[in-house]
């Protein structure tokens, strides 16, 4: 066996991403005293990015992340925020969730958002969601969310998200992304659903399950996806994980792999070492 680096003569800049682990409850707890699902996003086979993977929902920040009306939002703690993500101040913080809440809206149809005024669980929604969730997921750049959201009165419940992991693709690749994981409960009174652009199809599973489906091969889950489902796996429940991600009692490392040559085939070298992995 023989094992090399790999690296292009030139290195691509990693671009700010997020990614959000949904999590929820099944309705009974699995043979191993479990009840915990997560939401998995299968991504288009054209996709230049991991085609046919499953993932989180997320992706790039917008500049009109950064453009939304405080007032658009409730974030109790942006500062701290700010050193969770490695950014450069509140409003750069607040930028970046706001981008998670998106993406989140586009791929998977579930709003991290509650009206004004409302402080239960299952906060009315407006009526053309749906259709501005389809306007949105179009990527064409044509839709702004944001009069919609002042029109509903919607504030956007950053206070839901969590500091979960952050990983970078590692150099070498032609696309590469500064990925800060986040976690939340599924909302109470939605459902999700794929965007049909970016995604083909979606599915809640027991963190477990997916990894057993992908070491069968019957599902591709990429590299720092395996990584958190093993992680998820050691929870019980939703409440489980929120209270390991609200706590602190989570790895908020910047960690990122590298790219290795194993007997000539490509696979990921995790910083703390152990033996490398399938990409």
């Amino acid at each position: 066996m023989t094992a090399g680096a790999e690296g292009h003569p030139g290195i691509v800049t990693a671009e700010d991403a997020v990614t959000v682990i949904l999590v929820r409850d099944a309705p009974h707890v699995d043979a191993g005293g479990a009840r915990l699902e997560v939401l998995l996003l299968e991504r288009h086979g054209a996709s230049a990015f991991a085609p046919g993977a499953l993932v989180f929902p997320g992706g790039k920040l917008d500049p009109t992340d950064a453009a939304l009306d405080p007032r658009r939002v409730r974030c109790t703690d942006p500062h701290g925020w700010a050193e969770r993500l490695g950014v450069d101040g509140a409003a750069a913080a607040v930028a970046m969730l706001v981008a998670a809440v998106r993406e989140t809206f586009e791929e998977a149809g579930v709003l991290l958002a509650r009206q004004v005024g409302a402080e239960h669980d299952a906060p009315s929604l407006p009526a053309d969601l749906e259709r501005t969730r389809v306007r949105m997921a179009a990527r064409d750049g044509a839709y702004d969310w944001r009069e919609w959201l002042a029109r509903h009165e919607l504030v956007l419940d950053l206070d839901a998200l969590a500091m979960w992991s952050w990983w970078v693709t590692p150099k070498g690749l032609p696309r590469r992304y500064d990925t800060r994981f986040l976690v939340a409960g599924m909302p109470t009174g939605q459902a999700a659903t794929h965007d049909a652009v970016e995604t083909t199809s979606m599915r809640w599973i027991p963190p477990a399950a997916a990894l057993a489906a992908h070491a069968e091969g019957h599902l591709h889950v990429i590299y720092p996806t395996r990584r958190t489902l093993e992680q998820l796996a050691t929870h019980s429940d939703a409440a489980s994980v929120l209270r390991a991600a609200r706590s602190g009692a989570v790895d908020l490392r910047r960690i990122e792999p590298s790219v290795v040559r194993v007997d000539g085939a490509p696979m990921v070298q995790h910083p703390d070492g152990g033996p490398p992995a399938e990409v």
